[in-house]
């Protein structure tokens, strides 16, 4: 479960009202980088891509974007609709462990379009995508089970009304992309829980063997090397962001103790909790000393 302080951090929408001249939609600017992205044109049109390779989609139009870096889209002017971005952890939390969950996993990992909608689909659409940006512009904190519940519906509605076989196929004939991309969905929902390798292989319906093989050959690192990296990120975004204790860190983080913690987070940084939340205060005075590292090497 995300943290409410956390949730804004993880999850963002805004309302495309109509402009008189078109405009450039950045999708994936910091701080929304690698988040997954459902952007809904109801009146008017999107330009996606550049080049020979760009696409013009007529709304009303829905598209889903996977974890990407930036992408950018020209919407044309008078062109209004929706725009949604979320985390991996809050996608992982919203498509949860049920029986759907898997295949639903491998689908986000892809673009989809849609186009044409019919008047009743994208009615369905603007009611659950202006829901959900109501929820997080609320006064106070916005709910986390309504955000979730909120994009919980809205995935499996895009997944409904397309029900892509691709992904599902690249999986079952070996590729790699989709395995990595699902277990990296995995790691973000569950990383707090320490479970072992074993059971990401289990319920990725593959052995330990080959998932440490895939790893290995496409990342250059094991699979409890990137679940460590997973948690140690989250350890400095903490110590950067917030002014909660150590214990209090620890545990968010689900370390038995907080001696645990600070010797693992040494381990993996070089510096005690304490040292690195001294050092992050001592940056903004000195940008060239660094923090948090990005995490965005998996597919």
């Amino acid at each position: 479960m995300v943290e409410e302080f956390a949730l804004m951090r993880r999850v963002w929408g805004q309302s495309l009202e109509p402009t008189l001249s078109q405009r450039t939609l950045g999708i994936g600017n910091h701080p929304y980088r690698w988040f997954t992205h459902l952007v809904f044109i109801r009146l008017g049109t999107v330009r996606l891509g550049t080049g020979d390779a760009a696409e013009i989609l007529q709304g009303p139009c829905l598209i889903l974007l996977p974890s990407s870096e930036l992408v950018r889209l020209r919407l044309s002017a008078g062109s209004c609709g929706h725009v949604i971005g979320a985390a991996m952890d809050i996608i992982g939390d919203a498509i949860g462990d049920y029986p759907e969950s898997q295949p639903i996993r491998l689908f986000i990992a892809t673009t989809t379009i849609m186009t044409a909608l019919l008047p009743q689909q994208a009615s369905a659409l603007e009611q659950q995508m202006r829901g959900l940006i109501e929820e997080l512009n609320r006064d106070g904190q916005p709910s986390h089970m309504v955000v979730s519940a909120y994009l919980r519906l809205l995935i499996n509605w895009v997944w409904r009304h397309t029900m892509p076989a691709g992904p599902a196929a690249s999986l079952s004939s070996g590729g790699a992309a989709p395995i990595l991309h699902q277990f990296r969905q995995l790691v973000e929902a569950d990383y707090r829980h320490h479970r072992p390798v074993a059971d990401y292989a289990a319920r990725l319906g593959i052995s330990t063997d080959r998932l440490h093989a895939l790893c290995r050959k496409h990342l250059g690192r094991a699979p409890i090397e990137l679940v460590h990296e997973r948690l140690a990120q989250e350890g400095r975004i903490r110590l950067e962001r917030s002014d909660s204790s150590a214990r209090d860190i620890s545990e968010a983080l689900g370390f038995r103790d907080p001696a645990h913690f600070s010797h693992f987070f040494k381990r993996k940084t070089g510096l005690s909790p304490a040292a690195y939340r001294r050092m992050v205060r001592q940056s903004s005075a000195n940008p060239g000393l660094g923090t948090n590292m990005d995490y965005h090497d998996w597919p």
